[in-house]
């Protein structure tokens, strides 16, 4: 006999016919009862909340992100152009000082008739002495260029941003074909200058290298005032390559001028030791053997047997250098063009120096 059905429950809001009583509490002083099957449940609920990690702090960034790799990567590579860039500057720096430090030394020993190169100067000693040749002309530069950039950000900054009005277009216009003809009759002049070194270019001397860097820095001022900055690419292409030129033609004739003013530097002190050369040392030189050093006022004495290794004196010399093994020694009447200089090692020599002439 089959069993009979099992009415099914009505679910749904309709199949509630009144209200929902509402669910009382247990009482304060009796225990809930809980299924044995409950607690495994709950257990299994509570310990993923206990165990959950902290939620992350939104403000901190996260080290592992793209963006942050990104960043540092930026960061590394900028300070490595910072570091690159020091590097070369100061390489090019050091490279302008030495050649003025030689160029001075020479210009000084060439005076006396000595090969600066054969007293073997170092690296140091180049660059302390294009201090007096290269320091000045940059402070020179220094002062020009200031005023000259300030005039230009307070004049004629506000009129090119302005420069719609017609007169103004006129007068700019004009001030830049003024400027651009100076410059091209200035580096005209340079040109026969260097053709006619004899008549024009020697007797310009260091004025002809500044006729130049001061013509092409007009000539590009000139072009700055008419370029526009909305042309072509077509247009800014040529603009950009004249600017390179003009740019090197520039520091060529700055580098031409410093480079004839060091060695100006050089002869003037070569004349400043010759016109003092009572204010140098005097020298009094021992040798075990005579020395090729006589006439031109110099005395020498064999003082014998008896005084030792060093038997052979000198004296009314002057020391001009000493440099590594060699001594650089002057007569007392020596002149330009006519006396001798000595070079004498100093390896196996014997030395005194005076202030007063020996007796």
């Amino acid at each position: 006999m089959p069993d009979p059905a099992v009415p099914s429950q009505p679910t749904g809001p309709g199949s509630i016919s009144g209200p929902v009583p509402p669910a009382v509490p247990p009482p304060a002083d009796s225990a809930p009862a809980v299924s044995a099957a409950a607690v495994p449940a709950a257990s299994a609920v509570a310990a993923p909340a206990a165990s959950a990690p902290a939620a992350p702090d939104p403000h901190s960034p996260d080290p592992h992100a793209p963006e942050s790799i990104r960043a540092g990567a930026l960061w590394g590579s900028a300070m490595w152009r910072v570091a690159g860039g020091v590097a070369t500057q100061t390489a090019l720096i050091s490279a302008v000082l030495y050649y003025f430090g030689t160029i001075r030394l020479r210009a000084t020993f060439d005076y006396f008739g000595v090969d600066a190169s054969a007293l073997g100067f170092s690296v140091a000693d180049y660059l302390i002495h294009s201090v007096n040749a290269a320091f000045q002309p940059l402070i020179f530069v220094g002062l020009v260029a200031l005023p000259a950039l300030a005039l230009h950000r307070r004049i004629v900054v506000p009129v090119l941003r302005h420069r719609a009005t017609p007169a103004r277009t006129r007068g700019i216009r004009r001030l830049s074909r003024v400027l651009r003809t100076i410059g091209v009759l200035g580096c005209l002049l340079v040109f026969a200058g260097l053709l006619d070194r004899g008549g024009i270019g020697q007797p310009l001397g260091i004025a002809l290298p500044l006729i130049l860097a001061a013509s092409v820095a007009l000539v590009g001022y000139g072009h700055l005032l008419m370029d526009r900055p909305e042309q072509p690419e077509e247009a800014a292409i040529p603009a950009r390559l004249r600017s390179l030129v003009l740019a090197v033609l520039a520091i060529t004739g700055l580098l031409w001028a410093t480079g004839l003013y060091a060695h100006r530097i050089g002869r003037d002190y070569a004349r400043y030791l010759a016109a003092n050369l009572d204010a140098r040392p005097h020298v009094v030189l021992y040798t075990p053997e005579r020395l090729a050093i006589a006439g031109d006022g110099v005395e020498s004495q064999d003082l014998g047997e008896q005084a030792g290794r060093y038997r052979i004196r000198y004296w009314n010399l002057r020391l001009l250098a000493q440099r590594n093994d060699m001594l650089l020694l002057l007569p007392d009447t020596w002149t330009p063009g006519a006396g001798p200089v000595y070079v004498v090692p100093a390896s196996d020599t014997r030395l005194d120096l005076t202030a007063v002439p020996p007796r």
